[in-house]
């Protein structure tokens, strides 16, 4: 129980320092939303929004201040495993997407409890391995990297997002 531990923490340590608890909420907390390669298919950018403001609400409820979303990995790799934990293989649609999932998890104001950090991911061309196989080598050029895979990332920083995963 997240608040057992929280009370813990910030009652019976030293310093009284909050634990900062993050958790993988990439499609819903306890509401689960179609995965992110369906919902992407909607082109339905504000209900992806609400999407991650509910998670954020339900996750913030239960002690949770950290989610690792949005995925920003632009894969044409169908071979690849996470292939529907991203928005597809359209940069422009997945720019939109992680902008749009930013400011749900992250609304105006992350001081409103019913907000929760958004942490952009995975580092920067992780959805490009070659043959499929997760963890495996990514070669490409710079023009490559930074027209199809670098837009989503970029958006989502734009957008405001206050944590990047850097591996």
């Amino acid at each position: 129980d997240i608040a057992y531990y929280q009370n813990i923490a910030i009652n019976e340590s030293r310093l009284g320092i909050p634990i900062l608890f993050g958790f993988d909420i990439i499609h819903g907390c306890r509401i689960i939303f179609p995965e992110n390669l369906g919902m992407s298919a909607s082109w339905d950018i504000e209900a992806i929004k609400k999407s991650a403001q509910i998670a954020a609400r339900e996750a913030a409820s239960i002690g949770i201040a950290w989610t690792f979303s949005p995925m920003c990995d632009i894969s044409t790799e169908p071979r690849w495993g996470r292939v529907s934990e991203g928005s597809g293989e359209d940069p422009y649609l997945g720019s939109k997407i992680a902008a749009a999932m930013v400011r749900g998890y992250q609304g105006e104001d992350l001081g409103d409890p019913n907000t929760i950090l958004a942490c952009v991911k995975h580092f920067a061309a992780y959805g490009a391995p070659q043959a499929g196989r997760d963890y495996h080598t990514v070669d490409m050029s710079q023009r490559m990297f930074r027209d199809r895979y670098l837009p989503p990332y970029r958006a989502a920083i734009k957008a405001g997002a206050a944590t990047v995963m850097t591996s």
